[in-house]
C-alpha cells in the first residue's frame, strides 16, 4: 500500500469509530501529507461534515485543507528562537 492508501485506511477507521463512539474533538497532525490533491479536498469536505458534531484540530501545510478551515492559526519562524503566531477567521 502507498502512503496515501495507508492514510485513507486509517482515516476511514477513525471516522467509523467517530460514528459509533464520538469524541468531543480530534487532533490530526499532517494527516493529509501523503494524499493527492483530490483526496485532500475530499478529506477536508469530510472533516467539514463531521465538524457539525465535534471539533477538529488539524495541522496541515496543504492549501485545500487550510482553505476549508473555519479558523486558522499560522506559525512561522523567521529567526532562530523567534516564532510568530497569527490567526485568521475565514468564515462566520
Amino acid at each position: 500500500m502507498s502512503g496515501g492508501e495507508k492514510s485513507l485506511t486509517a482515516l476511514a477507521f477513525v471516522f467509523a469509530i467517530q460514528r459509533y463512539m464520538p469524541s468531543p474533538f480530534y487532533a490530526f497532525d499532517e494527516v493529509d501529507m501523503h494524499l493527492d490533491g483530490i483526496n485532500v479536498e475530499k478529506l477536508s469536505e469530510m472533516i467539514q461534515l463531521q465538524s457539525k458534531d465535534t471539533q477538529f484540530i488539524v495541522v496541515s501545510l496543504r492549501k485545500p485543507m487550510i482553505e476549508s478551515a473555519n479558523r486558522t492559526i499560522g506559525v512561522t519562524q523567521k529567526d532562530k528562537g523567534i516564532t510568530k503566531v497569527t490567526g485568521v477567521k475565514l468564515r462566520d
